[in-house]
């Protein structure tokens, strides 16, 4: 349920706190002290869409932050899990517009999408005010209430997921046919494998080309460069090489060790060092009759480049996306190659799929049917006790193409006076006979997937035994759920488990909305006062008794 909502800058509320309990929660007030306002604030920070009218005159934003008690395994904590959030028993949301029409919303300090405070909202609440009554006449209202009166939901779930299995299966089909339409260059496309399959080429490839044909385009200073190091080593001619001075230098260095043995470690590495040399001098000779200067290799390994990078610029960018792309192209071919096989198979499975969805649909319709008249004729007696003697409301089902909800389409119809022609109910019915409507398809329907019911005056224009019977029925769908309502009625009032008063004064230039808990003694003067607009000891006297009568007063 919602325990707070606590309003900054909203309309006409500067600051202002509203506490709520559990049950029947009824705001009163005199007329334009801003009470609707206080359930639009409501509405207004689980994302309904706002009217730049509404942020006050006090700041160019508006503040709205609400408390939630929300167990840890609510289903309604959904949206926000899928964000990281933790789910608690309480739950804090806020929202901050400006001006600018910019929002910020936040769940637990963690700022969070729009449509995520809005699914929150949707599955958490329903408001019928003033500019939503018609949502209660809209077809999607009513199927969606007609499957939570009969208790429908598993009829409904299966429905879906055979809906969801149907366009799964269609689309796979729809794919299968596109890629068909490939079918006549499917030789061209043989052919093409088969061109680029003959190159043969290797992954990184073209690296290692690049790399020969920088080592023979520098043949010749490879050759010079490798010939000066043998004869640096080898010596030319009469002229010693590197080799045969380290080969003296070893001899010296033995002379010495044989005479003197502290230099034995010495004469050791310069004979070290004339083994290293002579290691060299092998390999450098050995290097030089493998060095490969054809420039006819080279020409070869150039027209190799030259083929690699046009394939690269057509199916690349990387010589690795050429192999991917014929590897994509022996799958594809195979594919179409086996395509009548496949297409058969899929186009089985999707006739299937939409056999077990219209079994499940037509299942589900009949389950409407069923409960149609019995749901009316309950409807029916609900509002023929709210000012609506001789009221009647049908509800008439046409079929609909197939969608998650079936194949079904149903609305209710209404008249008003014995003797009018039943008509849509959103076409005939007054914004007060929507309201009561509401009033009787939320009482009548109300099951766990709504938490919040808010309704805006639905009392309004009534009176006598009609506003006992709106208290009762607010009443009643209150011990299943919260509702918080906007009323003008004493006796509606009277049946509150929880009372606020909103107020509207001058301070300064401007004019201010302030809410209330009422204590006891306070409802007691403010139903008078909803009674007579007085105090009166008559009117005084008259709220008493109707205190007393709620069910569950004391005395």
């Amino acid at each position: 349920m919602i325990a707070q909502i606590d309003i900054d800058n909203f309309a006409l509320f500067k600051k202002a706190r509203l506490t709520f309990e559990a049950g029947l929660n009824v705001l009163t007030g005199e007329s334009g002290s801003g009470k609707s306002l206080a359930l639009e604030a409501v509405v207004t920070l689980f994302g309904s869409r706002l009217s730049p009218e509404r942020i006050g005159g006090w700041g160019d934003q508006f503040h709205l932050r609400g408390v939630v008690r929300l167990g840890a395994t609510d289903p309604r904590w959904a949206p926000l899990t899928a964000l990281g959030i933790e789910p608690d028993e309480v739950l804090i949301v806020e929202r901050l517009s400006g001006r600018d029409g910019r929002s910020l919303y936040r769940a637990q300090g963690e700022l969070i999408p729009a449509q995520a405070i809005r699914a929150l909202g949707d599955s958490l609440i329903q408001y019928v005010g003033q500019h939503q009554l018609l949502r209660a006449a809209s077809p999607q209202y009513v199927l969606d209430w007609v499957d939570q009166y009969g208790r429908l939901g598993e009829l409904r779930s299966a429905c879906g997921a055979a809906y969801r299995d149907f366009r799964s299966a269609e689309a796979a089909v729809s794919a299968l046919e596109s890629l068909a339409r490939d079918l006549p260059q499917l030789d061209e496309k043989r052919q093409l494998r088969e061109e680029l399959a003959s190159y043969q080429f290797q992954e990184d490839e073209d690296e290692a080309i690049q790399k020969d044909m920088t080592r023979l385009r520098a043949g010749r200073k490879l050759m010079e460069t490798s010939r000066d190091l043998y004869q640096l080593l080898e010596g030319t001619g009469p002229q010693a090489g590197l080799l045969a001075d380290v080969a003296e230098a070893r001899r010296l260095a033995d002379t010495l060790a044989s005479y003197d043995a502290t230099v034995e470690n010495m004469a050791r590495s310069v004979a070290e060092v004339e083994q290293i040399l002579g290691d060299v001098r092998l390999e450098v000779s050995r290097w030089m009759d493998g060095l490969d200067l054809d420039p006819a290799r080279l020409e070869q390994l150039e027209a190799r480049a030259d083929l690699i990078s046009r394939m690269k610029r057509r199916y690349g960018p990387e010589l690795r996306d050429v192999l991917e792309f014929v590897e994509s192209l022996g799958q594809e071919i195979a594919r179409l190659d086996n395509l009548d096989w496949e297409m058969r198979q899929l186009v089985r499975k999707r006739d299937e799929a939409q056999s077990q969805l219209l079994d499940a649909a037509e299942t589900l319709s009949r389950a409407r049917q069923d409960i149609l008249g019995r749901a009316a004729e309950e409807l029916t007696e609900r509002i023929r006790e709210m000012e609506m003697p001789t009221g009647e409301l049908v509800m008439r089902r046409s079929p609909a193409p197939v969608t998650t909800r079936g194949v079904d389409l149903v609305e209710i119809y209404f008249s008003a006076s014995q003797g009018q022609a039943l008509k849509p109910l959103a076409k005939v019915a007054s914004g007060g006979e929507l309201a009561r409507v509401a009033l009787a398809l939320a009482v009548t329907g109300q099951g766990d997937d709504v938490m919040v019911h808010l309704f805006d005056e639905v009392d309004q224009g009534l009176g006598g035994a009609s506003a006992e019977r709106v208290g009762r029925l607010l009443a009643e769908l209150g011990r299943g759920a919260q509702v918080l309502a906007v009323s003008h009625q004493p006796v509606v009032a009277a049946r509150a488990d929880h009372h606020l008063r909103v107020s509207k004064s001058v301070v300064g230039s401007r004019s201010e909305s302030t809410a209330a808990p009422v204590s006891d003694s306070g409802r007691v003067r403010e139903i008078a006062r909803m009674l007579s607009g007085s105090q009166d000891d008559i009117a005084m006297e008259h709220a008493e008794s109707l205190l007393k009568d709620k069910p569950g007063a004391a005395g």
